[in-house]
Protein backbone atom coordinates (compact mmCIF):
# COMPACT_ATOMS: atom_id res chain seq x y z
CA UNK A 1 0.00 0.00 0.00
CA UNK A 2 3.21 2.51 0.72
CA UNK A 3 3.70 1.63 -2.84
CA UNK A 4 0.72 2.21 -4.24
CA UNK A 5 0.12 5.68 -2.36
CA UNK A 6 4.26 6.24 -3.63
CA UNK A 7 2.93 5.77 -7.37
CA UNK A 8 -0.28 7.91 -6.73
CA UNK A 9 1.72 10.86 -6.12
CA UNK A 10 4.62 10.76 -8.74
CA UNK A 11 1.74 10.36 -11.51
CA UNK A 12 0.23 13.14 -9.75
CA UNK A 13 2.94 15.46 -10.15
CA UNK A 14 3.14 14.62 -13.73
CA UNK A 15 -0.07 15.19 -14.21
CA UNK A 16 0.01 18.77 -12.38
CA UNK A 17 3.27 19.63 -14.15
CA UNK A 18 5.27 20.75 -10.98
CA UNK A 19 5.76 20.50 -7.36
CA UNK A 20 3.66 23.29 -6.17
CA UNK A 21 0.41 22.24 -8.42
CA UNK A 22 0.50 19.01 -7.35
CA UNK A 23 0.49 20.39 -3.79
CA UNK A 24 -2.40 22.06 -4.22
CA UNK A 25 -4.11 19.03 -5.45
CA UNK A 26 -3.16 16.77 -3.19
CA UNK A 27 -3.21 19.08 -0.40
CA UNK A 28 0.29 17.80 0.57
CA UNK A 29 3.66 19.81 1.07
CA UNK A 30 6.26 20.61 -1.48
CA UNK A 31 8.59 18.56 1.08
CA UNK A 32 6.39 15.72 1.65
CA UNK A 33 5.65 15.21 -2.42
CA UNK A 34 9.34 15.32 -2.77
CA UNK A 35 10.05 12.64 -0.01
CA UNK A 36 7.34 10.31 -2.27
CA UNK A 37 9.15 10.86 -5.15
CA UNK A 38 12.62 10.31 -4.04
CA UNK A 39 11.46 7.00 -2.20
CA UNK A 40 10.89 5.83 -5.51
CA UNK A 41 14.21 7.36 -6.87
CA UNK A 42 15.80 5.14 -4.51
CA UNK A 43 14.11 1.95 -4.64
CA UNK A 44 14.38 2.14 -8.33
CA UNK A 45 17.96 3.03 -8.39
CA UNK A 46 17.35 5.67 -11.11
CA UNK A 47 16.20 9.05 -11.27
CA UNK A 48 12.35 9.61 -12.67
CA UNK A 49 12.17 13.08 -12.43
CA UNK A 50 14.83 15.99 -12.80
CA UNK A 51 13.54 19.28 -10.85
CA UNK A 52 14.00 22.03 -9.59
CA UNK A 53 12.44 25.66 -8.33
CA UNK A 54 11.17 26.37 -11.55
CA UNK A 55 9.81 23.33 -12.67
CA UNK A 56 10.24 19.56 -13.64
CA UNK A 57 11.03 17.04 -16.27
CA UNK A 58 9.98 12.95 -17.00
CA UNK A 59 13.83 11.13 -17.83
CA UNK A 60 13.17 8.88 -19.68
CA UNK A 61 13.17 6.19 -17.13
CA UNK A 62 10.51 7.98 -15.52
CA UNK A 63 8.54 8.30 -18.74
CA UNK A 64 8.44 4.81 -18.98
CA UNK A 65 7.50 4.48 -15.21
CA UNK A 66 4.22 6.89 -15.79
CA UNK A 67 2.98 5.40 -18.83
CA UNK A 68 2.84 1.82 -17.31
CA UNK A 69 1.84 3.40 -13.51
CA UNK A 70 -1.21 5.52 -14.58
CA UNK A 71 -2.53 3.09 -16.74
CA UNK A 72 -1.91 0.49 -13.66
CA UNK A 73 -3.44 2.77 -11.44
CA UNK A 74 -6.42 3.34 -13.69
CA UNK A 75 -7.83 -0.16 -13.66
CA UNK A 76 -7.05 -0.40 -9.82
CA UNK A 77 -9.40 2.81 -9.20
CA UNK A 78 -12.39 0.62 -11.60
CA UNK A 79 -11.69 -2.24 -9.62
CA UNK A 80 -11.95 -1.02 -6.53
CA UNK A 81 -14.66 1.22 -7.49
CA UNK A 82 -16.91 -2.00 -8.98
CA UNK A 83 -16.03 -4.12 -5.49
CA UNK A 84 -17.42 -1.47 -3.23
CA UNK A 85 -20.22 -0.81 -5.38
CA UNK A 86 -21.05 -4.53 -4.43
CA UNK A 87 -21.46 -3.26 -1.32
CA UNK A 88 -24.92 -1.80 -2.40
CA UNK A 89 -25.39 -3.36 -5.91
CA UNK A 90 -26.70 -6.86 -5.99
CA UNK A 91 -24.41 -8.21 -8.78
CA UNK A 92 -21.19 -10.96 -9.03
CA UNK A 93 -21.22 -14.44 -8.51
CA UNK A 94 -23.61 -16.14 -5.73
CA UNK A 95 -22.87 -19.80 -4.88
CA UNK A 96 -25.86 -21.12 -2.83
CA UNK A 97 -25.74 -24.52 -1.08
CA UNK A 98 -29.10 -26.69 -0.33
CA UNK A 99 -30.57 -30.27 0.80
CA UNK A 100 -31.35 -32.04 -2.36
CA UNK A 101 -35.44 -31.72 -1.32
CA UNK A 102 -36.03 -28.35 -0.50
CA UNK A 103 -33.35 -27.11 -3.36
CA UNK A 104 -35.02 -29.55 -6.03
CA UNK A 105 -38.50 -28.80 -5.03
CA UNK A 106 -38.21 -25.17 -3.29
CA UNK A 107 -34.86 -23.58 -3.41
CA UNK A 108 -34.58 -23.66 -7.35
CA UNK A 109 -37.92 -22.26 -8.31
CA UNK A 110 -37.10 -19.24 -5.69
CA UNK A 111 -33.53 -18.99 -7.37
CA UNK A 112 -35.23 -18.55 -11.09
CA UNK A 113 -37.03 -15.76 -9.44
CA UNK A 114 -34.72 -14.27 -7.71
CA UNK A 115 -31.91 -14.38 -10.80
CA UNK A 116 -35.55 -12.35 -12.83
CA UNK A 117 -35.01 -9.61 -10.02
CA UNK A 118 -31.68 -9.03 -9.73
CA UNK A 119 -30.13 -9.71 -13.67
CA UNK A 120 -26.79 -8.80 -12.32
CA UNK A 121 -26.52 -11.65 -10.03
CA UNK A 122 -25.47 -15.13 -11.45
CA UNK A 123 -26.51 -17.61 -8.72
CA UNK A 124 -24.83 -21.20 -8.83
CA UNK A 125 -27.19 -23.53 -7.10
CA UNK A 126 -25.48 -26.62 -5.56
CA UNK A 127 -27.64 -29.79 -3.97
CA UNK A 128 -26.85 -32.25 -2.22
CA UNK A 129 -26.91 -33.72 1.83
CA UNK A 130 -24.11 -34.05 2.67
CA UNK A 131 -22.23 -31.47 5.11
CA UNK A 132 -21.22 -28.24 3.81
CA UNK A 133 -17.95 -26.60 4.14
CA UNK A 134 -18.46 -22.67 3.80
CA UNK A 135 -14.64 -21.87 3.21
CA UNK A 136 -13.64 -25.07 1.30
CA UNK A 137 -16.41 -25.66 -0.84
CA UNK A 138 -16.95 -21.81 -1.47
CA UNK A 139 -20.04 -21.24 -0.63
CA UNK A 140 -22.30 -17.81 0.12
CA UNK A 141 -24.96 -19.22 1.83
CA UNK A 142 -26.05 -22.55 2.76
CA UNK A 143 -29.28 -23.92 3.60
CA UNK A 144 -28.78 -26.93 5.90
CA UNK A 145 -30.58 -28.79 8.46
CA UNK A 146 -29.48 -27.94 11.55
CA UNK A 147 -27.43 -25.17 12.86
CA UNK A 148 -23.68 -25.53 12.15
CA UNK A 149 -21.12 -26.00 15.19
CA UNK A 150 -18.75 -23.33 13.61
CA UNK A 151 -19.11 -20.24 15.93
CA UNK A 152 -18.06 -18.22 12.91
CA UNK A 153 -20.87 -18.31 10.70
CA UNK A 154 -23.99 -16.83 11.29
CA UNK A 155 -27.31 -19.45 11.61
CA UNK A 156 -30.83 -18.23 11.21
CA UNK A 157 -33.69 -20.36 11.38
CA UNK A 158 -35.66 -21.21 8.34
CA UNK A 159 -37.93 -23.37 8.74
CA UNK A 160 -39.33 -25.96 11.32
CA UNK A 161 -39.05 -29.28 10.23
CA UNK A 162 -40.83 -31.97 12.19
CA UNK A 163 -40.57 -35.52 11.55
CA UNK A 164 -42.58 -38.78 11.88
CA UNK A 165 -41.82 -42.82 11.92
CA UNK A 166 -43.58 -43.90 8.81
CA UNK A 167 -44.03 -47.00 6.33
CA UNK A 168 -46.42 -47.89 3.61
CA UNK A 169 -48.98 -50.22 3.86
CA UNK A 170 -47.61 -52.38 1.67
CA UNK A 171 -44.74 -53.02 4.33
CA UNK A 172 -47.40 -53.24 7.16
CA UNK A 173 -49.28 -56.10 5.55
CA UNK A 174 -48.47 -58.95 7.50
CA UNK A 175 -46.31 -57.23 10.01
CA UNK A 176 -47.39 -55.85 13.55
CA UNK A 177 -47.32 -52.43 13.58
CA UNK A 178 -44.47 -51.41 16.20
CA UNK A 179 -46.52 -49.10 19.22
CA UNK A 180 -43.21 -48.59 21.19
CA UNK A 181 -39.53 -47.62 20.01
CA UNK A 182 -38.40 -51.03 21.27
CA UNK A 183 -40.46 -52.30 18.99
CA UNK A 184 -38.28 -50.98 16.00
CA UNK A 185 -35.73 -53.75 16.57
CA UNK A 186 -37.94 -56.52 15.18
CA UNK A 187 -38.48 -54.08 11.69
CA UNK A 188 -36.44 -53.05 8.71
CA UNK A 189 -35.92 -49.60 9.28
CA UNK A 190 -34.34 -47.35 6.44
CA UNK A 191 -31.71 -45.55 7.62
CA UNK A 192 -30.17 -41.60 6.11
CA UNK A 193 -26.93 -41.59 6.14
CA UNK A 194 -26.32 -37.92 5.88
CA UNK A 195 -25.23 -34.79 7.71
CA UNK A 196 -27.82 -33.50 9.71
CA UNK A 197 -30.00 -36.89 9.88
CA UNK A 198 -30.71 -39.45 12.70
CA UNK A 199 -28.44 -42.53 10.98
CA UNK A 200 -29.46 -45.19 13.08
CA UNK A 201 -29.88 -44.25 16.08
CA UNK A 202 -33.65 -42.76 16.73
CA UNK A 203 -34.54 -40.78 19.50
CA UNK A 204 -38.19 -40.39 20.29
CA UNK A 205 -40.17 -38.70 23.29
CA UNK A 206 -42.99 -39.69 24.59
CA UNK A 207 -46.28 -37.32 25.89
CA UNK A 208 -44.48 -38.12 29.10
CA UNK A 209 -41.16 -36.30 27.86
CA UNK A 210 -39.67 -39.35 28.21
CA UNK A 211 -36.86 -40.17 25.85
CA UNK A 212 -36.55 -42.90 24.07
CA UNK A 213 -32.96 -44.09 22.15
CA UNK A 214 -33.02 -46.69 19.87
CA UNK A 215 -30.28 -48.32 17.67
CA UNK A 216 -31.97 -49.60 14.36
CA UNK A 217 -30.74 -51.73 11.65
CA UNK A 218 -31.60 -52.40 7.70
CA UNK A 219 -30.56 -53.69 5.19
CA UNK A 220 -30.81 -50.06 3.00
CA UNK A 221 -29.18 -47.06 3.40
CA UNK A 222 -28.67 -43.79 1.43
CA UNK A 223 -27.12 -40.42 1.64
CA UNK A 224 -30.09 -39.19 -0.48
CA UNK A 225 -33.38 -38.39 1.38
CA UNK A 226 -35.55 -38.32 -2.26
CA UNK A 227 -34.20 -42.16 -2.33
CA UNK A 228 -35.32 -42.79 1.18
CA UNK A 229 -38.91 -41.69 0.63
CA UNK A 230 -39.15 -44.10 -2.30
CA UNK A 231 -38.05 -46.61 -0.36
CA UNK A 232 -40.52 -46.34 1.83
CA UNK A 233 -43.60 -45.76 -0.58
CA UNK A 234 -42.24 -49.21 -2.12
CA UNK A 235 -42.30 -50.93 1.19
CA UNK A 236 -38.75 -51.60 1.97
CA UNK A 237 -38.70 -50.72 5.45
CA UNK A 238 -39.73 -48.20 8.28
CA UNK A 239 -38.29 -44.52 7.64
CA UNK A 240 -38.49 -41.70 10.01
CA UNK A 241 -38.88 -39.03 7.39
CA UNK A 242 -39.51 -35.02 7.25
CA UNK A 243 -43.28 -34.60 7.76
CA UNK A 244 -42.92 -31.68 5.00
CA UNK A 245 -41.47 -33.98 2.95
CA UNK A 246 -43.94 -36.84 2.98
CA UNK A 247 -47.16 -34.92 4.12
CA UNK A 248 -48.99 -35.71 0.68
CA UNK A 249 -48.68 -39.43 1.06
CA UNK A 250 -49.81 -39.66 4.61
CA UNK A 251 -52.65 -37.90 3.13
CA UNK A 252 -53.38 -39.98 0.29
CA UNK A 253 -52.74 -43.37 2.95
CA UNK A 254 -49.97 -43.98 0.51
CA UNK A 255 -47.47 -43.71 3.62
CA UNK A 256 -48.64 -44.36 7.50
CA UNK A 257 -47.64 -42.65 10.63
CA UNK A 258 -46.16 -45.31 13.07
CA UNK A 259 -46.88 -44.73 16.84
CA UNK A 260 -48.06 -41.33 16.69
CA UNK A 261 -47.72 -40.70 20.65
CA UNK A 262 -44.08 -40.82 20.10
CA UNK A 263 -42.43 -37.77 18.73
CA UNK A 264 -38.99 -37.64 17.25
CA UNK A 265 -36.79 -34.53 17.21
CA UNK A 266 -37.46 -31.82 14.34
CA UNK A 267 -34.60 -31.29 11.41
CA UNK A 268 -34.93 -27.76 11.34
CA UNK A 269 -33.73 -25.65 7.92
CA UNK A 270 -31.18 -22.77 8.54
CA UNK A 271 -30.18 -20.00 6.54
CA UNK A 272 -26.10 -20.23 6.94
CA UNK A 273 -23.52 -17.59 5.74
CA UNK A 274 -20.47 -16.31 6.55
CA UNK A 275 -20.63 -13.04 9.23
CA UNK A 276 -23.01 -10.12 10.04
CA UNK A 277 -20.71 -7.29 8.87
CA UNK A 278 -19.31 -6.60 5.25
CA UNK A 279 -21.88 -8.80 3.54
CA UNK A 280 -21.99 -8.20 -0.54
CA UNK A 281 -25.32 -6.77 -1.69
CA UNK A 282 -25.84 -9.85 -3.47
CA UNK A 283 -25.78 -11.99 -0.26
CA UNK A 284 -27.97 -9.81 1.78
CA UNK A 285 -30.84 -9.49 -1.32
CA UNK A 286 -30.73 -13.26 -1.11
CA UNK A 287 -31.04 -13.77 2.45
CA UNK A 288 -33.75 -11.31 2.58
CA UNK A 289 -35.58 -12.78 -0.70
CA UNK A 290 -35.66 -16.23 0.95
CA UNK A 291 -37.43 -15.11 4.45
CA UNK A 292 -40.06 -13.18 2.29
CA UNK A 293 -40.41 -16.38 0.74
CA UNK A 294 -40.87 -18.66 3.78
CA UNK A 295 -44.23 -19.12 3.80
CA UNK A 296 -43.78 -20.81 0.27
CA UNK A 297 -40.80 -23.18 1.25
CA UNK A 298 -43.34 -24.47 4.25
CA UNK A 299 -45.75 -25.92 1.36
CA UNK A 300 -45.85 -29.73 1.48
CA UNK A 301 -43.86 -31.74 -1.77
CA UNK A 302 -46.10 -32.21 -4.27
CA UNK A 303 -44.64 -35.74 -5.69
CA UNK A 304 -47.61 -36.33 -7.72
CA UNK A 305 -45.52 -35.52 -11.27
Amino acid sequence: MKRIADLSVFVSVVKAGSLSEASNDLGLSVASISKYISRIEQELGVRVLVRNARGLRLTSEGQALYVRVDTLLSQLNKAIAYVSACRDVPRGMLKVSSTIGLGRNRIAPLVSEFSKLYPDVTVQLSLGDRYVDMVLDDVDVAISIGAPEDSSLVAKRLMSNPCCVCASPAYLKGRKAPRHPKDLKRHDCLILDCHGSFKDQWRLEDEYGGQHHVKVSGNLITDNSETLREWALKGYGVALKSRWDIAEHLERGELVQLMPRYRAPDLDFYLVYAGRDLLPAKTRAFIAFLEENVERLKQPISNSA
